[in-house]
């Protein structure tokens, strides 16, 4: 249980204080809608790059590394965060978020093909990340408005889970060569990679300023914490269930329960009633995201590379969500972001069925789904 244990707390550690950072921004160093968005677009950047960078290199070079010196150098970012706290003003908050963003990407690809490598399952291993949202968001959010005290919880974890990752064996190192952009890779796994762009980019429009809508629901900090967690715990209870159906059935699952749960956002008048969106919600990213990871995992030789890639996609939503979510919001309000990710959803979906059929696995689907005869 060692790699679950590193993974619930560098999770905690690193996207437990996602729903301070709009908070701080606008109530404390004064960014307005469009300035968070571009920070926070900013940390996904980071990530992007990292996620590739790293993710490579531990196929390349082994996991071992890769993993203990991306958890060493989140805890020591998240150190500085307090720091910039103190005394450091929006500029230097900023950039020290974004180095957070750029070491946060470092570890997880070395971590999840480490535990394909040891034959662990998939669903098991992402609800303990799942698990790790939630007990950092709800941990965060006891904190109330002692940021700092929050983010020295924090790094307090991640070192933690660096303890844990230095006594993990690695009887089955796998170093291979992998081209510096991996066209065949990519081109194999398009299906994933574009539908989880999509809908990704619709969702992030939402979360750039989800704590700020649910402030405007009268939630209190506390409250926004168990908000969060309710998708977190949710997650962590379904992802259990979905190491056994196919993958690419649970990502056509993952796109249509997530256009269901952001059109549900519209109808809550106040903050209680959007807690049944975040169970569909906790389904929805359950299915969608163990679906995506099993389905790269399973067809591709270079496992570290294609779960980067999938990160990587991830964050380049990270990177296009919260700008045209920052903007949208202050044009539309946030209703209008909601109806824009209800759309992106549907979008991926289309494609995502598409490329299925262009590539004959919608047929695969189909006869499996009939049984034998």
């Amino acid at each position: 249980m060692k790699p679950e244990a590193i993974q619930l707390l560098s999770n905690a550690g690193l996207f437990g204080p996602v729903i301070i950072v709009p908070l701080i921004l606008q109530d404390v160093l004064g960014a307005d809608k469009n300035l968070i968005g571009l920070i926070q677009g900013s940390f996904a950047a980071a990530g992007f790059v990292s996620f590739y960078m790293f993710g490579r290199a531990a196929d390349v070079h082994g996991r071992r590394n890769i993993l203990l010196m991306g958890l060493l150098l989140s805890g020591g970012a998240t150190v500085l965060q307090v720091f910039s706290l103190m005394g450091g003003g929006l500029a230097m908050f900023a950039a020290v978020r974004v180095l957070v963003g750029f070491c946060s990407g470092m570890f997880p690809a070395a971590l999840v093909a480490y535990v394909y490598d040891m034959k662990g399952k998939m669903g098991v291993f992402s609800a303990f990340g799942a698990a790790g949202w939630a007990v950092g968001n709800i941990t965060v959010g006891m904190f109330g408005t002692f940021y700092e005290g929050a983010y020295v919880f924090s790094a307090a974890i991640i070192f933690i889970s660096f303890a844990i990752a230095w006594t993990l064996p690695f009887p089955k190192e796998v170093r291979m060569e992998v081209p510096l952009f991996p066209v065949d890779l990519i081109r194999r796994n398009a299906p994933v990679y574009s539908a989880m762009l999509i809908r990704h980019t619709g969702a992030n429009m939402i979360w750039v300023t989800y704590p700020l809508f649910l402030a405007s629901l009268e939630a209190p900090p506390e409250w926004i914490g168990v908000i969060y967690a309710v998708n977190g715990f949710g997650q962590f209870a379904f992802m259990f269930l979905f190491d056994r159906p196919d993958p690419a059935l649970l990502v056509a699952v993952g796109l249509v329960s997530s256009a269901l749960t952001f059109f549900t956002f519209t109808l809550a008048g106040n903050y209680w009633e959007i807690i049944p969106s975040q169970v569909l919600l906790a389904f929805a990213w359950a299915s969608l995201y163990v679906g995506s990871l099993r389905y790269v995992m399973d067809r591709n030789k270079e496992k570290a590379t294609a779960s980067a890639m999938l990160s990587s996609t991830m964050s380049i939503s990270g990177i296009l969500g919260p700008m045209l979510g920052g903007v949208a919001a202050t044009a539309m309000g946030f209703e209008g972001t909601i109806w824009i990710a209800t759309g992106a959803s549907v979008v991926a979906l289309v494609i995502f069925v598409y490329e299925l059929d262009r590539s004959g696995e919608l047929y695969r689907l189909r006869i499996r789904s009939r049984g034998p005869a």
